[in-house]
């Protein structure tokens, strides 16, 4: 088994399809097109579901932890009086309304072995964004933390995620149910040798501060949420693809993915 980790390859293939644009008429997620009866979350959509989310997060390799807010732009029923999201494992520190940065009461449901606990919010129908502090633990089911001597260049340490299928809420509070799909932005704070890559419009090269931004223009279910960060490099293989990888293993990943462009 302790071989298992020992050589780590991993590649994020970055494809940008110019068709892949929503049209103004999928835009806008409509609550009575929500299936309601997803049994492996807690959230109950047609009530109020999210529809962007804003996410600001620090990441610790010391403490194996990510420290973050999640804002969430919802939709509402006009009888909402509160939104559940799915949760597991996190440490909840505060929930408000963000245009008043009102506190606003949550409570945390039954624990359940697999789905977690549902964190409940009061809200109104006209509650438009929340905001929740919170941090991970660092047993997050999702969350990879490998060390330096677990990667292919042994010098620096590397986290991956695993979102599916309904692991995405441990890492972050969510709706975690494939029918229930969002845009994201994000600013994403790594340690300053380190790159961090997102499933969204990312950097090609480390900076100087360590913080890196992301977007993703489409809606997307929770499971494919994704955050990379590692001692990565980016080489291009076409006007719309590309490879990142550790720098020793760079080359033969691009080789093995040479074709990715023709395709």
């Amino acid at each position: 088994m302790k071989n298992i980790y020992k050589t780590v390859l991993i590649i994020v293939l970055s494809i940008i399809m110019s068709n892949c644009q929503p049209s103004s008429k999928d835009s806008v997620l409509k609550i009575n097109n929500i299936n309601n009866m997803d049994i492996h979350s807690f959230s109950k959509p047609k009530e109020a579901v999210i529809t962007h989310l804003k996410w600001n997060a620090i990441i610790s390799f010391e403490k194996k932890m990510i420290e973050a807010t999640a804002e969430f732009t919802i939709q509402t029923s006009t009888i909402a009086s509160k939104i559940i999201l799915d949760t597991k494992n996190l440490n909840i520190i505060s929930v408000k309304e963000s245009f008043t940065d009102a506190d606003l009461i949550y409570s945390l449901g039954k624990k359940q072995e697999h789905l977690g606990q549902p964190l409940v919010i009061d809200i109104t129908p006209n509650t438009k964004k929340i905001i929740i502090a919170y941090s991970t633990n660092p047993g997050a089911e999702a969350l990879q933390w490998l060390t330096p001597v677990q990667t292919a260049g042994k010098l620096k340490p590397f986290l991956f995620t695993q979102s599916q299928a309904i692991l995405a809420r441990s890492w972050i509070p969510i709706q975690d149910s494939p029918g229930i799909r969002f845009t994201y932005e994000a600013q994403v704070q790594v340690p300053k040798e380190l790159l961090a890559l997102m499933s969204a419009e990312n950097p090609q090269e480390k900076n100087e501060s360590g913080l890196y931004s992301f977007k993703m223009k489409q809606r997307i279910p929770a499971y494919l949420m994704a955050l990379a960060v590692g001692d990565l490099e980016f080489q291009s293989m076409g006007p719309r693809t590309g490879v990142y990888a550790e720098p020793s293993i760079l080359t033969k990943a691009a080789y093995e993915f040479a074709e990715t462009e023709d395709m």
